[in-house]
C-alpha cells in the first residue's frame, strides 16, 4: 500500500523542527552549498535519490516523520518523497518511518519567511550568516617593512 504525502508549512515545521523523530531532507543539488539550508537538514540530492534510499533509511533510523524540500518543493521535494513512499511499501520489514511530508513553497519559500538556520558552507565549513552582515574586512598594514615599495597586508 502506498503512503500518502501531506504539505507542511514553515511555521508548522518550526513548531516541530526541534523535535526528536523529525528530520528535514534537503533533496537541492548544488545550490545547496550557495544558498544556504535549514540547520540540522540532511542532504541526499534527487539527481541520485533513488540509489541513496537505503543510506537515508539508516541516516533516520529513529526518526518517524521525515520533510522533504528543495528550492520551492515543486518538482524535486514532491518526487524524492514519494520515490521513498513507494520504496517503503515494498519493504518486508517496517523502516519505523510514519509521516512523509513536503515543505510547502521549499527553501526558498523557508528562507522568505524569516525563518531561522540558515546555514551557509564555504570551504567545507558551516556557518550561520549573522542578522546584519559585517562591513568589508579592514584591511591592515603589517607589521614588517615594505620592501621595494611593495606593501604587505594582513588581514
Amino acid at each position: 500500500m502506498a503512503r500518502s504525502i501531506s504539505y507542511i508549512t514553515s511555521s508548522q515545521l518550526l513548531s516541530l523542527h526541534r523535535l526528536p523523530n523529525l528530520a528535514i531532507v534537503d533533496v537541492r543539488d548544488d545550490e545547496r552549498s550557495y544558498d544556504g539550508h535549514i540547520a540540522g537538514s540532511l542532504h541526499f540530492a534527487s539527481d541520485a535519490f533513488s540509489e541513496r534510499i537505503p543510506y537515508l533509511i539508516q541516516a533516520v533510523k529513529g526518526k518517524d516523520t521525515l520533510v522533504f524540500h528543495c528550492a520551492l518543493s515543486q518538482v524535486r521535494g514532491p518526487k524524492c518523497a514519494r520515490r521513498l513512499a513507494d520504496y517503503l511499501a515494498g519493504l518486508k520489514e517496517d523502516s519505523g518511518i510514519q509521516n512523509i511530508m513536503v515543505l510547502e513553497r521549499g527553501y526558498n519559500g523557508w528562507e522568505a519567511s524569516g525563518r531561522p538556520g540558515k546555514v551557509y558552507r564555504l570551504f567545507g565549513w558551516e556557518y550561520q550568516k549573522p542578522e546584519r552582515t559585517p562591513p568589508a574586512c579592514p584591511i591592515k598594514p603589517a607589521a614588517n617593512k615594505t620592501m621595494n615599495k611593495v606593501s604587505t597586508y594582513s588581514i
